[in-house]
C-alpha cells in the first residue's frame, strides 16, 4: 500500500500526574460522563448523582463567599475575576456586562473587603458613556506598596451578527491600558500598552531576578511572554515569541507559572486545539528564552487556569480539571511537592451550577480561577457561570 497521500507527524508529551492523582482523575471523568448521560451502571442504579465518598475529596474547613450576584439590573454577565491584597485590604476586580460577554457598554467594577468574607458594593473602575460601542474587559489586577494598578483591554463592539463565538467582534480594535490608584477608590489612567497586544489573563508576577513577566497573545506574531525591564508594570516589556506545536493554539494568553527553587521557570497553557489537556514549557535563564511547549497529561475542559507556590513552597495549580470540552462545574486543586509530578487532587467546588440568564458565550460552571496566597491561605477567585463572582478561603496548612 502506498503511504505517500497520509501525513506522519509525531507530537511530544510530558507526563506530570502521579499514579494517585492519576487514577482518581480517570475514574472521576468515567462516573461524570456516566451520569451526565443518565446510564446506569448496574441493576439497582436509579442515576445516583454522585460517589459517596467523593472519588476526589472536597477540601475540608473551606470558607466560601459570593461578592457580587449578578441579575438583570446590575448585569448578568459577570467574568474574568482578579484579586489582590493592597494596603491590608482584599480587592476583587472583574469584567461586568448587562447579557452577553464582550457586548456593548461592558465595564470593569471593583468590590474591596477587609476579611476577605464581607464585601462591599462595587464601584466603577471604568465605565462606557451611554450608546458607546466598545467594551472594557478586565485582565490583570497588580499591587505594590503604594499603588494599585488594573490592565484594561477595550474594545469595539460593532460586529457581525452572523458570526459565532468571539469571532463576531474584529480584534484589531483592541487596545491596552493600565489605570492606577492609591486608596482603591480614585482611578486614572498611568500607562497605555498601545495595539500590539490581543489578550492577558493573567496578572505579572515577578521572577527570582525581580522582573515582572506574564503571558500574552499578540495580534499579529502569536502567542509571546512579556517580560519588563524590572518590577514596574508601567514600562514597556519585551516581547519574547513562543511558537505554537502542531495541532496546539494559544490564541488568548489564558496562561499561568511558578519559578522553582532552582530558578526553572514552568509555563502551562490553556490549549483551544480542544485536546482537553494543558501544555507545558520551561526557562532556565529567568524567562529570557524558552522551550517548545510540550503536551502534558493533566486535565483541562479548556478554561482558564492559575498556577503558582503555597507559602510553604509546595506547588498549586487551580482548573477545571476533567477532559470533557467546556465542563467547567468540577473546579479542583492539584499539589505538587517538586513542581513536576502532581500526586494530590481536592475539589474546591462542584456544585450544580446552572445559569439564570442566558447570554452569549456564557457557560455554566466554576470558572476562571485567580488566586492569591495570604499567609497560610490559598484565596481562589471564580465565578459560577460567568454571573456570580465568588471567593475560596483554603487553609493550606489541612492539605
Amino acid at each position: 500500500m502506498k503511504t505517500d497521500n497520509f501525513i506522519n507527524f509525531t507530537r511530544s508529551e510530558i507526563r506530570m500526574l502521579g499514579p494517585n492523582a492519576e487514577k482518581m482523575l480517570r475514574e472521576y471523568h468515567w462516573r461524570r460522563n456516566f451520569q451526565l448521560f443518565e446510564c446506569l451502571m448496574k441493576d439497582d442504579d436509579h442515576g445516583t448523582k454522585g460517589a459517596e465518598p467523593a472519588i476526589i475529596p472536597h477540601i475540608r474547613n473551606s470558607k466560601r463567599k459570593i461578592v457580587y450576584y449578578g441579575n438583570e439590573f446590575g448585569g448578568s454577565y459577570n467574568h474574568h475575576n482578579q484579586i489582590a491584597k493592597f494596603k491590608g485590604r482584599y480587592y476583587f476586580a472583574w469584567s461586568n456586562g448587562f447579557r452577553n460577554e464582550e457586548d456593548a457598554g461592558q465595564r470593569v467594577l471593583l468590590a474591596e473587603s477587609d476579611d476577605c468574607m464581607n464585601w462591599s458594593e462595587p464601584c466603577i473602575v471604568l465605565d462606557t458613556a451611554q450608546g458607546e460601542e466598545i467594551a472594557h474587559n478586565c485582565v490583570a489586577m497588580h499591587s505594590t506598596e503604594d499603588t494599585l494598578y488594573i490592565v484594561i483591554m477595550t474594545e469595539e463592539t460593532i460586529h457581525d451578527e452572523t458570526a459565532t463565538g468571539m469571532r463576531r467582534i474584529n480584534p484589531e480594535t483592541a487596545y491596552m491600558d493600565v489605570y492606577k490608584s492609591s486608596d482603591g477608590k480614585k482611578w486614572g489612567k498611568a500607562f497605555s500598552y498601545g495595539t500590539r497586544i490581543k489578550w492577558i489573563f493573567e496578572a505579572p508576577r515577578l521572577t527570582s531576578e525581580g522582573r515582572l513577566m506574564c503571558v500574552c497573545n499578540t495580534k499579529k506574531d502569536g502567542p509571546a511572554i512579556l517580560l519588563w525591564p524590572g518590577s514596574d508594570i508601567c514600562e514597556t516589556p519585551e516581547f519574547i515569541h513562543i511558537p505554537e506545536p502542531e495541532g496546539a493554539s494559544f490564541p488568548y494568553g489564558e496562561s499561568t507559572w511558578y519559578q522553582m527553587d532552582n530558578g526553572r521557570i514552568i509555563i502551562f497553557w490553556r490549549d483551544e486545539g480542544a485536546s482537553c489537556r494543558m501544555y507545558v514549557n520551561y526557562s532556565d535563564d529567568n524567562g529570557r528564552t524558552w522551550s517548545v511547549p510540550v503536551l502534558s497529561d493533566i486535565p483541562d475542559s479548556m478554561s482558564r487556569i492559575y498556577a503558582g507556590r503555597f507559602s510553604d513552597g509546595r506547588y498549586y495549580i487551580v482548573n477545571n480539571t476533567i477532559g470533557n470540552l467546556l465542563d467547567r462545574e468540577p473546579l479542583c486543586l492539584l499539589i505538587s511537592e517538586d513542581g513536576y509530578v502532581f500526586d494530590k487532587i481536592y475539589m474546591i467546588n462542584d456544585s450544580p451550577a446552572v445559569m439564570r440568564r442566558k447570554g452569549l458565550l456564557k457557560v455554566n460552571g466554576h470558572q476562571y480561577p485567580c488566586c492569591l496566597v495570604d499567609g497560610d491561605n490559598l484565596i481562589v477567585a471564580y465565578d459560577a457561570n460567568k454571573e456570580d463572582n465568588m471567593v475560596e478561603i483554603i487553609d493550606t496548612r489541612l492539605l
